[in-house]
């Protein structure tokens, strides 16, 4: 039996090793034997299991920055699943770099396949409201502009209790490889839940300094007024956030 050691612990069976939490200790332990912490290290049975904890460790660094990135967008929001699911999403992108060696494979070759941009777009980062709206919207990256078509009410899905809709439009700029992260928000456009149009839009002035993937990101929240403020509903199908990758 030997303790883990590094800055990512998991827990689960890989290469026919155990990896578990002993009395809050995580420790890993071969099925049907024990081995030492040496051994992990440096023995050549070791060798897959060295491999996807590095690349384990690599997809870890890049879920940490994205959340940051995400962060203007996800305020007043509870998910403690996110983690979790964004680590399963940055795994599967990172599988899809066929050109490094494993051990080696990383998000930002993953992402620059036509399948790990789509991974990304089709994310669910609220599984909840996994689409924002009921009509038909999407992002414009020629004139950086969210649009909103076929809308009313009914597709708004107004929550009960909810006085208005606030729409958040946002374009980050990140960086697979270095983990930087830029972002430019437009002002949130407020839609009332009596507003009888069919059509709105929301547009960003100017894209985010820095290279790397770029991502528009839309956030929808529903609030209620009280005593002539308002306050935000919690979580639930009232609140959504889509990315669209440009």
């Amino acid at each position: 039996m030997a303790k883990q050691s590094g800055i990512v612990f998991f827990e689960g069976t890989l290469g026919g090793i155990n990896f578990y939490y002993r009395k809050g200790v995580p420790t890993a332990r071969r099925a049907g034997g024990g081995f030492s912490r040496k051994a992990i290290k440096t023995s050549s049975t070791m060798v897959r299991v060295r491999e996807s904890n590095s690349e384990f460790a690599g997809c870890a660094k890049v879920n940490r920055y994205f959340k940051q990135a995400l962060a203007p967008f996800l305020g007043g929001h509870k998910d403690g699943s996110l983690h979790s699911r964004l680590m399963g999403l940055f795994l599967g992108i990172k599988d899809l770099d066929g050109i490094s060696k494993r051990g080696k494979r990383s998000v930002v070759l993953g992402f620059a396949t036509e399948r790990g941009r789509q991974l990304l777009e089709t994310f669910a980062v609220t599984p909840e409201r996994p689409a924002l709206l009921k009509c038909t919207y999407g992002f414009d990256f020629d004139v950086l502009e969210f649009r909103v078509r076929d809308y009313s009410a009914g597709a708004a899905q107004f929550p009960e209790g909810a006085d208005y809709m606030e729409v958040l439009v946002g374009l980050v700029r990140f960086d697979f490889e270095t983990h930087a992260f830029a972002q430019v928000l437009a002002a949130p456009l407020v839609v009332e839940r009596d507003f009888d149009g069919t059509a709105f839009s929301v547009g960003v002035d100017g894209l985010p300094e820095g290279d790397g993937a770029l991502i528009a990101v839309v956030r929808v929240a529903f609030y209620q007024m009280v005593n002539g403020e308002g306050y935000l509903l919690p979580g639930g199908a009232g609140f959504g956030v889509g990315l669209f990758v440009g």
